[in-house]
C-alpha cells in the first residue's frame, strides 16, 4: 500500500472516528441529561423574567425620584395644588399604562390625593414603609401584599378588576389580596433639609398580563406564573383543555421554598400535560418572601427544542465531516508527492551513489514543494561527501592532539614529582620555625620568672628596711628623710606589684599556675580587697559604693585570685577617677553564673583604644603614661584570671563619662567545666 493511500486512511481515522464517538456522546449525554438540561433552560428563563419585574421597579424608581425632584411638583406640593398634582400624574401615567394607582401624602403621612378612590390609605404596612423612605431619605421600591379590602371599596370597578376567581368547581370564590410593585420617594424642600410630603406609585399584578405577555415575547413556548398563598393571580399558563390558569392552585407554596436553595424544580399535569416548572420567591425590601415567581414549559414543547438540538449536531458533524475528507484527500496529496520522489532520490544515495543527477525540467520552480524537496536531496549528497572528506581529516588531526597530549602528561608527572619534593622540604622548614618559637617563647616565659625571682629577694630586703626606717625603731627622722623613706617604701612596693604580675603572666603562659578552688563567702572576699584600697580611695576622696544581690553568698572558687582581680580593677577605677569622683561596685548571683560589674566616672577610655587595653604592656597613649604610672599589666592579668575560672571580661567605656568593667564567672558543678557562658551585650 502507497504512502498516499496510507495517509488518506490514516488522516481518515483520526478525523471520523473522534467526530461519530462525539456524536454518540452527545446524543447520550442529551437523553440523560434531559431534566437538568429543562432546569439549565428554565433558570436562564427564570433570570429573564425575574429582569423584567426588577426592570420595571427601577422605571418606576426613576420616574418617581424625577417626578419628585421637580421644582414645579414641590411647589404645587407646598402649596397644595391637587389638580396639578393630579394632573401632571396623569400625564405620567399615560405613558407607563401599568400604573394602576397613585398616592400623594403631606409631611405628616395625611392622604392628600389618592387615584383612584380608595377605601383608605391607613394601612400598616405603608406606613412602614413611608417611615423607611423617610428614614432613608431616598426612594423605597418593593413587591408588597395588600388586601383589596383594606384599599378598595367592595363591588367597586377597581375591587372586581383585582379581585382573583378561584378556580373551583364546587363553589364561587375570589382571593382578596394583590401583589403590588411599589415605589415610595420623600420630598423635600430644595435645601433637602424639609420634607414636604410623599409620592406613591403602584402597579397591581392581578389578572395582569402585561409581565406574561413579555415574557412569552422573549422565551418562546414558555409561561409565566405568579401567585400568592398558592393562588396564581397572574399567568399565561395554556393547555389542551383550557386556556387561563388564574385562580388555580399552584402546586409550591412560600414554605416550601424557605429552604436555603430557595428553589423548586418539578413536574405537574395541567390538563393532561406534562410541564416542567421552577419556582422562585418573590422577596419585598425587607427580604421576606411575599410571593412565588414560576416559569414552566410543556414537555412536549422541551422535546422539540432537545430535538432540533440534536438535529443541528448531526449536521453540523455531517458538514464538517465530508469538508474534513476532502481536506484530507488534498492534502495528503500535497504531502505525499514530494515524499514519493524524495524516497526515490533516497534509495540511489543509500546504494552509495552521491552523484545524484537530478532533470532540469524538475528545477525550474522553485516554489514547488517537489522541487525544493529534490534540491533537498541534491543537497544531502554533496553534503555526505564534503563529510566523508572532512572526517577524515579530523581523525587525523586527532591522532595528532594524541601523541602531543602524551607528552605533555609525561612533562607534567616530571612537574609534579618535583612540586611533591618542594612542598616537603617547605613544611619540614615551617615545623622547625614552629618549634624554634616555642622554644623562644619557653626561654622567655622562664627568663622573666627567673628575673622576677631573682628581683623580689633584694626588693623584699629594701622593703623591710624602709618599713623599719619609717617606724623609727633605730632612732627619730627629721621630715626630710621621713618623706625618702617614705618614697622608697612606695618605690618598692609598686615594683614588687608590678614583678608580681610579670611572674602571674609568665606562670599563666607557661601553665604552671593552678587554682586552689574552695569554698568562699563572696561578702569577706570583697570586703578583704575593698578594705586593702579604702586608704587609697579616701586620699583623692573617692566615693566607693559596694552592692552584692543577693546580701551574701557561697560561690566555689580561688579567693586569691579573685581578690587580684577585684584589687587590679578597683585600684585602676581609682587610678583614672579624678578626686571627689564615684565608684560602684555591682556583685549579683544568676542562675549559672556571678556577675560583677565595677562602673567609674573617670577620665574613660577612646573606643579605638579599647582592643589594645588587655594586650600586655599596653597603655592606650602616651598622655597616660606621662599622668599615670604603670606598665599595662593589670587588666592583661586581670583578663587571664578570670578566664582561667571560664569567665569573660567586657570593657564599656566613653571619653568624659567613664568606664564600666563587667565580668562574668561560672559557678563550678560537675556539668559545667566553665565552658558555658552568657554573652554580655
Amino acid at each position: 500500500m502507497s504512502i498516499r493511500k496510507k495517509c488518506i486512511i490514516f488522516v481518515a481515522i483520526v478525523i471520523i472516528v473522534p467526530m461519530l464517538l462525539i456524536l454518540i456522546l452527545s446524543n447520550v449525554i442529551l437523553n440523560n441529561q434531559i431534566d437538568k438540561s429543562a432546569q439549565g433552560y428554565l433558570e436562564n428563563a427564570f433570570i429573564i423574567a425575574k429582569n423584567q419585574i426588577l426592570n420595571q421597579l427601577d422605571e418606576m424608581e426613576k420616574i418617581s425620584i424625577k417626578t419628585t425632584n421637580s421644582p414645579d411638583f414641590k411647589r404645587e406640593l407646598k402649596e397644595k395644588n391637587i389638580n396639578m398634582i393630579d394632573e401632571n400624574i396623569n400625564e405620567i401615567k399615560e405613558v407607563y399604562d401599568y400604573i394602576d394607582l397613585y398616592f400623594v401624602f403631606s409631611d405628616d403621612k395625611r392622604s392628600i390625593l389618592n387615584h383612584p378612590s380608595v377605601k383608605g390609605t391607613n394601612l400598616d404596612r405603608l406606613n412602614e414603609l413611608l417611615d423607611k423612605a423617610k428614614e432613608d431619605h431616598k426612594t423605597i421600591i418593593s413587591e408588597e401584599i395588600f388586601n383589596l379590602d383594606d384599599l378598595f371599596y367592595y363591588d367597586s370597578k377597581e375591587y372586581n378588576k383585582f379581585k382573583v376567581k378561584i378556580d373551583n368547581a364546587d363553589e364561587k370564590k375570589y382571593f382578596n389580596k394583590s401583589l403590588v410593585s411599589i415605589a415610595i420617594s420623600p420630598v423635600y424642600d430644595k435645601n433637602k433639609d424639609k420634607i414636604l410630603g410623599f409620592l406613591v406609585l403602584g402597579s397591581i399584578l392581578n389578572n395582569s398580563d402585561y409581565f406574561p405577555k413579555i415574557y412569552s415575547q422573549n422565551v418562546e413556548n414558555s409561561y409565566l406564573s405568579i401567585s400568592i398563598d398558592e393562588i396564581r393571580i397572574s399567568s399565561n399558563i395554556r393547555s389542551p383543555q383550557k386556556e387561563d390558569y388564574i385562580g388555580s392552585l399552584n402546586p409550591i407554596s412560600i414554605n416550601d421554598l424557605n429552604k436555603p436553595e430557595k428553589a423548586y424544580f418539578g413536574k405537574q399535569n395541567i390538563g393532561g400535560e406534562i410541564h416542567m416548572f421552577l419556582d422562585k420567591p418573590i422577596s419585598n425590601c425587607d427580604g421576606e418572601c411575599v410571593a412565588v415567581l414560576g416559569v414552566g414549559i410543556p414537555e412536549n414543547k422541551f422535546s422539540i427544542i432537545m430535538h432540533m438540538q440534536r438535529n443541528i449536531i448531526v449536521f453540523v458533524c455531517a458538514f464538517f465531516l465530508i469538508i474534513m475528507l476532502f481536506i484530507c484527500k488534498y492534502v495528503s496529496r500535497k504531502l505525499t508527492t514530494p515524499i514519493i520522489k524524495a524516497t526515490e532520490l533516497a534509495n540511489q544515495i543509500s546504494k552509495g551513489n552521491n552523484e545524484v543527477i537530478i532533470d532540469k525540467k524538475f528545477l525550474e520552480d522553485n516554489k514547488d514543494e517537489t522541487i525544493i524537496l529534490l534540491k533537498a536531496f541534491k543537497k544531502m549528497a554533496d553534503d555526505l561527501k564534503c563529510a566523508e572528506n572532512e572526517q577524515k581529516i579530523y581523525l587525523q588531526n586527532i591522532k595528532d592532539e594524541q601523541i602531543e597530549q602524551k607528552k605533555l602528561s609525561k612533562q607534567l608527572f616530571l612537574l609534579n614529582e618535583s612540586l611533591e619534593e618542594k612542598v616537603k622540604l617547605r613544611t619540614e622548614d615551617l615545623r622547625e620555625a614552629i618549634k624554634g618559637l616555642k622554644e623562644a617563647d619557653k626561654i622567655k616565659s622562664l627568663f622573666l620568672a627567673n628575673m622576677s625571682h631573682e628581683l623580689r629577694t633584694p626588693l623584699s630586703a629594701i622593703i623591710t628596711c624602709s618599713e623599719i626606717l619609717k617606724e623609727e625603731i633605730f632612732g627619730e627622722l627629721n621630715s626630710k628623710q621621713l618623706k625618702h623613706i617614705t618614697n622608697i617604701l612606695n618605690s618598692g612596693n609598686h615594683l614588687l606589684h608590678l614583678i608580681n604580675n610579670v611572674l602571674d603572666i609568665s606562670k599563666i603562659e607557661a601553665g604552671k599556675m593552678k587554682l586552689t578552688i574552695g569554698e568562699y563567702s563572696i561578702s569577706d572576699i570583697a570586703m578583704e580587697s575593698f578594705s586593702v584600697l579604702k586608704s587609697l580611695a579616701y586620699r583623692k576622696n573617692i566615693e566607693i559604693n559596694l552592692n552584692i544581690e543577693p546580701s551574701d553568698f557561697i560561690i566555689k572558687i580561688d579567693a586569691n585570685k579573685l581578690k587580684q582581680i577585684l584589687y587590679n580593677l578597683i585600684s585602676n577605677s581609682i587610678k583614672f577617677t579624678e578626686e571627689g569622683g564615684k565608684i560602684q561596685i555591682n556583685i549579683t548571683k544568676n542562675l549559672a553564673y556571678m556577675k560583677l560589674i565595677i562602673e567609674d566616672n573617670g577620665i574613660g577610655i577612646k573606643k579605638e583604644d579599647q582592643k589594645r587595653i588587655f594586650n600586655e604592656f599596653e597603655q592606650v597613649d602616651n598622655s597616660y603614661e606621662r599622668k599615670y604610672e604603670g606598665t599595662g599589666l593589670g587588666l592583661p592579668l586581670t583578663k587571664k584570671l578570670v578566664e582561667m575560672h571560664g569567665g569573660e571580661i567586657f570593657l564599656i567605656s566613653n571619653i568624659g563619662t567613664g568606664t564600666k568593667i563587667i565580668i562574668t564567672i561560672p559557678f563550678q558543678s560537675e556539668e559545667n567545666n566553665y565552658n558555658t557562658l552568657p554573652r554580655i551585650n
